[in-house]
């Protein structure tokens, strides 16, 4: 029988094969639920979408316009496009982006799916829901296939060798430093290059790190390495390969398994789209070989590589890890894991096993931190700086001066200062729920304020909030108010994960300490609240209630992620606007 108590003694490979059959058992279990819903309650849930209008089909996937996106989906999501009811005879696709200018989403037809393929009629109306993945079954055979190797396992019990070249590593360095990397940059990509084992480097919001991995990268292959390149999500591999294209338009480059949203601009990049079964590799040559794990884990035995390197690698689960790591006896990963955690669906006992493979094997081994982010600007990064980063982290000269666009004397200009990089806008009030209409009024007029005022392009905003009730709610005050741009993002933080903006507001929507001690788990993530407010070059606005502050959470982990809101709130410049915007404020 298993422990119970994360803390004791318990076999990794068990305790991973056990997080999976969870994982499976409630896929399985919400798909059947989800499915005997109706279509309109899948909706709200944001587990489906309705009325996608299919507007061209080609080998890659379809094309569909969609009004309005209020899902849950993420890039490669297991998709089913039908009428929402006979899911037997929907087509398999696999989710790729919604551009929110064009209203039109992209999915990407599911290569490994069987039966026929599907008669879809331009124009028609469908119906986009999720689809069981079921491919926990391969992963678990990974975990039980690379656990089994002393090398892997030696990784993960915290006892790798850590040997390096010191000829390569000097090589490098050089090499790096012409290449006009910062003094982190250089050296976190010089310790990949020359290990023999295991390198982690953590790149913090706007330090850099595709620039330099592709720079890693590029050396590597001219140095006729073979390197697999993996990451949860399509896009975090197009985005290295795209940046490695640019370095260097020669450099062999391979996609397998599902494209992704991106195939038609991989081709455009010359990297060739190939299945898992049909790659052949040049000979006596460097190649870079990428694809999301799940199409990793089905290349032939008889290809092997030099590296396996991991970007994202924060939201990367460890089975999927351990996939990719069976391809290489070289592996680095790159990653934050102060960033977004992986997603995680079912509820787990065993917490550390629901870890990403970065905040593991940190744990043992600590990385290599890139210290400068040449996205935030010294006010803005001081504030995620010394809140996430234990202070480590600085803005590079030639972001730390840029301000916002202001011109005094408007409304809000203790809030929209442009000299303070993060402000806390104070409305105080108790919503136990998903939404505060008190908040979303405030949020509304301070984009006024930006837009009218001082001049901020809308396509250089973004608003953001945890709830997707609270994200409905501010898109509705911002169109009363004759804000409807679409290129202003108004979004999830998940949804908004990657993206940068002049301008940041971040609405915390609830304010009722009690109803937050029991929503702690997800409220009062850390991770989170630095995603939201790192998005921003020059300015972030922290719009919440004083008792979206005064929460104490029962559990250790709870009170642990809250005390951390908690410290960043006594931090910052606050400025108190309940008196207008507050429950009770007169009408305005």
């Amino acid at each position: 029988m298993l422990p119970t108590d994360p803390r004791e003694p318990m076999d990794l490979a068990a305790r991973l094969l056990r997080f999976l059959e969870r994982e499976d058992v409630d896929e399985r279990r919400t798909s059947d639920e989800l499915r005997a819903l109706p279509v309109g309650d899948r909706v709200v849930d944001g587990e489906c979408i309705e009325g996608a209008v299919l507007l061209r089909a080609s080998r890659d996937g379809v094309v569909l316009r969609v009004e309005e996106n209020h899902s849950k989906f993420r890039e490669g999501d297991a998709i089913a496009l039908g009428d929402g009811l006979d899911f037997a005879n929907a087509a398999a696709f696999v989710y790729g982006r919604w551009d929110p200018n064009t209203l039109e989403l992209r999915l990407d037809r599911d290569r490994y799916a069987r039966g026929e393929e599907p008669l879809l009629e331009p124009g028609r109306s469908y119906v986009v829901d999720r689809r069981p993945l079921g491919l926990r079954g391969r992963l678990r055979d990974a975990v039980r296939a690379g656990l089994a190797e002393p090398s892997i396992a030696a990784v993960f019990a915290g006892a790798a060798p850590r040997s390096r070249d010191e000829a390569r590593l000097a090589r490098a360095r050089v090499a790096l430093a012409a290449a006009g990397l910062d003094q982190a940059q250089v050296e976190a990509g010089a310790l990949a290059i020359a290990t023999n084992d295991l390198a982690l480097i953590q790149g913090p919001p706007g330090t850099g790190k595709t620039r330099m991995l592709a720079e890693v990268l590029r050396i590597l292959v001219r140095a006729g390495c073979r390197i697999v390149l993996s990451a949860f999500t399509h896009r975090a591999v197009d985005n290295v390969l795209f940046a490695l294209r640019r370095l260097d338009p020669t450099v062999p480059l391979f996609k397998t398994g599902n494209a992704g949203a991106g195939a038609e601009e991989l081709r455009r990049q010359q990297v060739r789209l190939v299945q898992p079964n049909r790659l052949e590799l040049p000979q006596d040559r460097g190649a870079v070989v990428a694809g999301t794990p799940f199409a990793l884990e089905r290349l032939p035995a008889r290809v092997s590589f030099h590296y396996a390197v991991f970007d994202e690698a924060g939201q990367l689960p460890i089975p999927h890890a351990i996939a990719g790591m069976l391809l290489a006896r070289r592996w680095v990963f790159v990653g934050d894991h102060r960033q977004l955690p992986p997603v995680v669906t079912a509820e787990h006992g065993d917490e550390p096993a629901t870890r990403s493979v970065f905040e593991h094997l940190h744990e043992h081994y600590g990385a290599t931190m890139l210290d400068r982010s040449y996205r935030m600007n010294d006010g803005v990064c001081a504030v995620i700086g010394n809140a996430f980063y234990d202070g480590r982290l600085g803005s590079a000269p030639s972001a730390a001066s840029r301000r916002m666009r202001f011109v005094p004397g408007g409304s809000f200009d203790a809030v929209l200062d442009p000299d303070l990089g993060v402000v806390l806008a104070r409305v105080d009030h108790l919503q136990p729920g998903n939404r505060s209409s008190e908040e979303a009024e405030l949020v509304g007029d301070l984009v006024v304020e930006c837009v009218r005022r001082h001049g901020v392009p809308t396509h250089e905003i973004c608003v953001i909030a945890p709830f997707r009730a609270q994200v409905r709610l501010l898109r509705s005050a911002l169109e009363r108010r004759g804000i409807t741009d679409e290129a202003l993002v108004v979004d999830t933080v998940e949804r908004v994960q990657g993206q940068e903006r002049e301008v940041v507001f971040v609405s915390l929507a609830a304010g009722d300490p009690a109803t937050l001690d029991r929503r702690a788990s997800f409220f009062f993530s850390p991770n989170r609240l630095n995603v939201a407010l790192s998005r921003a070059r020059t300015k972030a606005v922290l719009v919440a209630s004083a008792g979206a502050f005064a929460a104490l959470p029962m559990d250790p982990i709870g009170l642990r992620a809250a005390s951390v809101y908690k410290a960043l709130a006594r931090s910052l410049p606050q400025v108190d606007l309940s008196a207008v915007y507050g429950p009770r404020a007169r009408p305005r």
